[in-house]
């Protein structure tokens, strides 16, 4: 007969008092030797008392075998007495105590298994008690072991004097590039294009002007007079999509007849230039292909201010840090001892340059690829967004919603009178904020494709993706 004033496990674990884990091999209860272990596996009992876990054990009444794992009885109450022992409940003064050890231990229990706030690690978490992450009380200890990881992290990625040679190879050449849109003289207009959709693939041949804008760069350089901005009249054309997100333009403004053809509004825009305008504005190639103006009849000169802005870096940085090692390496060995024994006072960086790879001066084209011919390894250029360029050199985001043509060329032009007499260190400085500055989504990155329309190669892979689905769910449908 077991005594009242003092409870057995099972009572305590009626109450829900939850027992210290099994974690280490041997345990003694109610002066019962227990072996067995917290994970799994089975734990035997020379008694008829029953063992209270927690967490994954299960809870079993009885002499003999108590398995314990992952069971569907994890945690749960002891089941009723089936008369194999007597067990009588606790007096109210130890149900009291009971409760309290179990808030305890259960508030412990939830705590231990939260996800650890990093903030609070490293003292800059301001929600205090509200926070939804766990806040340990030993900081000083896991603090250090989070300084430790992260400096783990930080250098797991050495400096690489190779790559950042070979970034500035590339550089140094680009400042080596001729640049002529310093020296022009105006009048400088502007032009700008929206497109409506008459395909669905991405590319300029699937595209139809709907609005043009032609604005004129003033003498202050701060406004500029817009000339003419007309919407196109789409009634002979097949368009697929307006892109009304993209463009602004409905089907109501391109289907009304008052509206005026693209051969009348082409014939305008011929009307205000000349053979001595400057064109400027961002990747204005296309805007002047469909317009069907020409070099020394419409305009004397186009300036393309994507091309002034635009990055060169190492087409494989990876490969070109290679290529500069081995070419170290080499010149090492065929070196004499008295430049071998200077070498080994110069720094690495220094080993590449008194090596010849330094770029020499070469007269390139703005709108040409990059001439490699004086570097070891290729480049390429990154070229970036009108709206990337505005929001990080002018403070202006301009592309928030729908493109207005008038808008985009007149910061083509403030772009372009900012910086068309900065020197090349400058234009080195601004490029490289624009390089390391986060990237501005476009419309065309958050959204691939609109109305069946793709506007970008990851496009074809969602649609791609969609036909497969609908293919599959088609057969599913049929088969039912």
């Amino acid at each position: 007969m077991v005594n009242s004033s003092q409870p057995s496990s099972l009572q305590a674990a009626a109450l829900g008092v939850v027992s210290e884990p099994l974690r280490k091999s041997k345990q003694i209860v109610n002066n019962d030797k227990v072996e067995g272990s917290h994970d799994g596996g089975t734990i035997t009992s020379s008694s008829s008392t029953a063992i209270t876990t927690t967490g994954r054990d299960q809870v079993r009444r009885g002499g003999g075998r108590i398995s314990g794992g992952r069971g569907a009885d994890a945690g749960r109450f002891p089941r009723k007495n089936s008369g194999r022992g007597r067990e009588s409940f606790p007096s109210a003064s130890s149900s009291s105590s009971a409760n309290a050890q179990t808030n305890q231990l259960s508030s412990t229990n939830c705590k231990s298994h939260m996800a650890v706030c990093t903030f609070f690690l490293s003292g800059r978490c301001h929600f205090g008690g509200s926070c939804r992450f766990y806040h340990p009380d030993n900081v000083s200890k896991l603090a250090n072991n989070h300084q430790q990881t992260q400096q783990k992290a930080r250098s797991s990625r050495q400096f690489d004097v190779y790559k950042a040679e070979a970034i500035s190879m590339a550089k140094t050449a680009q400042d080596l590039e001729l640049q002529t849109f310093g020296s022009v003289r105006g009048p400088f207009f502007s032009i700008d294009i929206e497109c409506a959709a008459i395909g669905y693939g991405h590319s300029n041949c699937q595209r139809y002007p709907c609005r043009v804008s032609l604005v004129k760069g003033l003498e202050d350089q701060e406004d500029v007079e817009v000339l003419l901005d007309e919407i196109v009249n789409l009634r002979d054309q097949k368009v697929v999509s307006y892109m009304t997100a993209l463009t602004g333009m409905t089907v109501n403004d391109c289907l009304d007849e008052s509206k005026m053809k693209l051969e009348e509004i082409r014939s305008m825009v011929k009307h205000h230039l000349s053979s001595d305008v400057v064109l400027v504005g961002h990747s204005i190639d296309h805007d002047i292909e469909w317009l069907g103006l020409k070099p020394g009849v419409d305009f004397r000169e186009a300036i393309d201010t994507s091309l002034i802005f635009r990055q060169r870096i190492p087409r494989n940085l990876g490969s070109a840090s290679n290529i500069l090692r081995s070419q170290v390496e080499k010149a090492k060995l065929n070196q004499d001892d008295n430049l071998e024994n200077k070498q080994d006072q110069d720094s690495e960086s220094g080993n590449i340059a008194s090596f010849g790879l330094e770029p020499s001066k070469s007269s390139l084209d703005l709108g040409a690829l990059p001439d490699d011919k004086n570097l070891p390894f290729p480049t390429r250029y990154r070229t970036f967004s009108l709206r990337h360029c505005c929001k990080n050199l002018l403070y202006v985001d301009i592309q928030k919603s729908a493109h207005n043509p008038i808008m985009d060329a007149k910061y083509s032009l403030l772009l372009y009178h900012k910086y068309r007499s900065a020197t090349p260190e400058m234009l080195r400085a601004v490029r490289d904020s624009l390089h390391r500055a986060p990237v501005t989504a476009s419309f065309a990155s958050e959204n691939p494709v609109v109305d069946g329309v793709v506007l970008s190669p990851q496009g074809y892979k969602l649609k791609w993706a969609a036909r497969s689905i609908w293919r599959w769910w088609v057969c599913v449908k049929d088969r039912k």
